[in-house]
């Protein structure tokens, strides 16, 4: 039986976690912790919207759409969810670059090959710009707004001397990293108190519901908690000028919404004709080599993503019995993760 627990609110960032004990997913490395236990080599190939992933370990590995990837001759941010087998050799991964204005070695970085992964797209704006129009233009320009945002948020300078178009620089900056780990607190003490099977997050922004994650297990999502909850409280703190434009404190009392109407704009629930949220509409369906199903739906309330390891299962026309956080259970039908975006 999935769950929501209580809400838990830093600043204007509000948090529910999703709960499945019955949850029996696969187990996967991840990108940052296989990037910096030297058991994966993300390769640079001198195309801005491919690179190559060699997957070095004995566990198979997931990649989440809008992880962001330091080094090589720019920045890039992953285009997709993707599933990497063991002991893979070099497989294509899309990407978008988000350091425009770099096409060489930065400092001594490594040109051949990316570093670290610590950090993911924090932005709606500029994950529906890759995810759904595909627009390196519009890439770019979602990074631009989100540097605007924060430099408005903190009224102060937000992007960094030694690539000024880097936003993984500008993640990095002192000032920017203290007030995103501002939020951690109150998230952490009750992420530690939901238990040991957390498989997902639910998160409102200034009150408005923004986007969720959920995963096949509770070990994916410990290993993606803290990546999840960054570029959460990144945007969050971005959209802080928004909720007080006066200054105001961020005490003031949000007006939050119904474990109701969160399952019904995750699409677990059936909305009434006369609600906002409708049932989801399949968009797109697409085949990723070597294990990757992807599919793609859109409804009144915004996007949901969905990604299958295909050495697990499929989800065929039908077969998606969808629980109380949208989602279809992974040991029946494969899936690793689904991604909700309000638009």
């Amino acid at each position: 039986m999935v769950m929501l627990s209580p809400a838990v609110t830093a600043h204007n960032l509000t948090a529910w976690f999703v709960l499945d004990p019955d949850a029996a997913g696969r187990d996967y490395a991840v990108l940052e912790g296989a990037i910096a236990a030297q058991l994966a080599v993300l390769h640079e190939t001198s195309q801005v919207n491919q690179l190559l992933i060699e997957n070095l370990g004995d566990l198979d590995l997931f990649i989440q759409a809008g992880d962001i990837v330091k080094g090589g001759k720019q920045d890039r941010t992953i285009g997709t969810d993707f599933i990497v087998p063991a002991r893979s050799g070099r497989v294509p991964l899309p990407a978008y670059c988000v350091e425009h204005a770099r096409w060489s070695p930065r400092r001594a970085e490594p040109v051949s090959h990316f570093s670290e992964s610590k950090h993911a797209l924090a932005s709606k704006k500029a994950r529906l710009a890759m995810l759904m129009d595909r627009d390196q233009g519009k890439v770019w320009q979602s990074v631009g707004d989100e540097q605007q945002q924060l430099r408005d948020a903190l009224d102060g300078e937000v992007r960094a001397a030694a690539s000024p178009s880097s936003l993984e620089l500008t993640y990095e900056q002192a000032h920017v990293r203290m007030a995103v780990d501002d939020y951690f607190p109150a998230l952490d003490q009750a992420v530690a108190g939901a238990g040991d099977a957390v498989v997902g997050v639910v998160w409102a922004i200034n009150g408005r519901l923004s986007h969720a994650d959920r995963y096949g297990n509770a070990q994916l999502f410990a290993k993606l908690w803290r990546k999840l909850q960054r570029a959460a409280a990144t945007e969050a703190l971005g959209e802080r000028r928004r909720m007080h434009p006066q200054g105001a404190s961020d005490d003031t009392t949000m007006p939050l919404p119904t474990d109701g109407e969160i399952r019904r704009w995750l699409g677990a629930e059936a909305p009434a004709p006369s609600e906002g949220p409708e049932a989801w509409r399949t968009h797109e369906e697409a085949q990723l080599p070597p294990r990757t199903r992807l599919r793609t739906e859109r409804a009144r309330q915004g996007y949901r993503f969905s990604a299958y390891d295909t050495a697990v299962g499929t989800a065929g026309e039908g077969e998606a019995e969808v629980d109380a956080a949208g989602v279809a259970h992974e040991e029946v039908h494969g899936v690793v993760h689904v991604a909700v975006v309000a638009g």
